[in-house]
Order: structure tokens, then sequence, then C-alpha cells
């Protein structure tokens, strides 16, 4: 068997949870074992989530605005999380003011800020991005400054006896070293965004995803509210496989890229 055959195998194998808990939602909707009161049936979410893509409404403006959103919290998190956990690592001074800060906020629930960040940046699309970057930002600084940690020493020292300079080891030396576990965090931060997205649209918001869920919520439309669910679950889904396929071709040579 080639390796792409092997693959496609293992990602079909990959759905057979799945599929058994979506045939026993619609069998126990069916036998009456779930109520339809309590929850629409597996059948019925699916007719609602075809009706949504169909019509378009799920796509624009609503999956436009959440990706616009979580996708500029998420680049500034790993920009600026990849600098602080770097610095913090090669810097004695940076890492003894930032750690306290971090400490303090990582147990923190991100989504429990989000009021106070609209209290302070307004309720539109710049409170909803500062917490999103927040949120993701501690797993990206934790990962990029163990990395940067973790690099072995003999490879610095031997670096710098052929006469690299300090700027350069840490772009030649320091950087691909810590990649493999800045693309860790990086990888949960996605998640993260996700979460911290659909939670911020809660909350005064007339359009993105989260709002959606919200809306169908409030009417009762239980079916349409759990297709957006569904949705957004498949939605980032394709996004973490889209990025772990990135680091396949990227990072190839280590065993990361999984």
């Amino acid at each position: 068997m080639s390796a792409t055959r092997a693959s496609r195998a293992k990602g079909a194998l990959r759905l057979i949870p799945l599929l058994i808990v979506f045939a026993a939602w619609q069998l126990a909707s069916q036998t009456g074992a779930l109520p339809k009161s309590l929850m629409p049936s597996f059948v019925d979410v699916m007719k609602a989530l075809a009706d949504l893509v169909r019509n378009g409404e799920i796509f624009y403006p609503h999956t436009a605005v959440s990706l616009m959103r979580a996708g500029v919290g998420f680049a500034v998190a790993v920009v600026v999380g990849t600098s602080i956990g770097i610095l913090m690592a090669r810097v004695r001074r940076v890492q003894l003011a930032v750690e306290p800060i971090l400490m303090l906020i990582y147990p923190v629930p991100k989504p429990a800020l989000i009021p106070l960040f609209m209290i302070w940046l307004g309720i539109g699309d710049f409170s909803k991005i500062a917490v999103i970057a927040l949120a993701c930002l501690v797993p990206i600084v934790v990962s990029s400054f163990n990395g940067a940690r973790s690099v072995d020493p003999m490879l610095t020292w031997s670096a710098l006896a052929r006469g690299t300079s300090q700027r350069k080891l840490l772009w030649r030396v320091v950087l691909p070293c810590a990649l493999p576990q800045i693309a860790a965090g990086v990888r949960t931060a996605i998640a993260i965004a996700i979460i911290v997205l659909v939670s911020s649209e809660f909350i005064a918001s007339e359009a993105g995803l989260g709002f959606l869920i919200f809306s169908y919520g409030g009417v009762g439309a239980e079916d349409a509210m759990l297709a957006v669910v569904l949705y957004l679950a498949v939605l980032g889904y394709l996004l973490d496989r889209l990025y772990v396929l990135a680091l396949r071709r990227w990072m190839g040579w280590h065993a990361f890229a999984h």
C-alpha cells in the first residue's frame, strides 16, 4: 500500500468514532430516548445546516467576520508572543519582569475578561480582537520560552566560536531549534482563538458565528443553533489540519508534524 493510500485509510479510521456518535444521536432521537424538546435529531440539524449553506447566510458576513477577528488576534499573538518568549529566554531581566505577569494572567479564564475589555476598548471589533490576542498570547510565549531555553549550549558555543554575531545566532541557531515547540504552542493557540472568538461574539455583536449561535438559541431554533456549532467545529478542525499540513511541508525534518 502506498503512503498516500495508508494516510487516507488512517484518516478514514479517525472518522469512525464520530460516525458512531452521530448514529447513536439519531437513534436516540428516533426511539424517544432523547426527546426533541431537549435536543433535535442529527438529521434535523444537518437539514438546518444545509439550509444555512444553501442560503449563504452562514458564510457572509458571519464566517468572514469571525475569521477576520480570530485571524488578526491570532497573528498579533504569534508575532508578539514569539518575540516575548525568546527575549525571556535570552535576557534574564526580561524574564524576571514578564514572568510574574504571565503567572497572574495564565489561570484567568479569558472569556471572563470580555466585558472588561469592552468597557475599556468599546463594543466593536477591537475589543474582541484584543481578548483573542491575549488568550492566544500565553501558550505561544510559554512554548517560545521553553523552545529557546532548550537549545543545546554546544550549538550556540560552536556558532559563537566560528564568529557568529548575537543577531545571526538568534536567526541561525536559536529560532530554528525552538521552532518545533513554538509550532506546538501556535497549534494550541488556534483552538483557543476559536473558543474565545465565540464567547466574545455572544456579547454586543451583530455578526459572526458566535452571534448566530446566540441568536438562534434565543429564539428557540435549536436545530439551526446546533448546525452552526457543528459548522464551527468542522471549521476549527479544517484550520488545524491545514496548519499540520503546512508543518509537514515546512518542518518535515521534525517528527512533530503528524
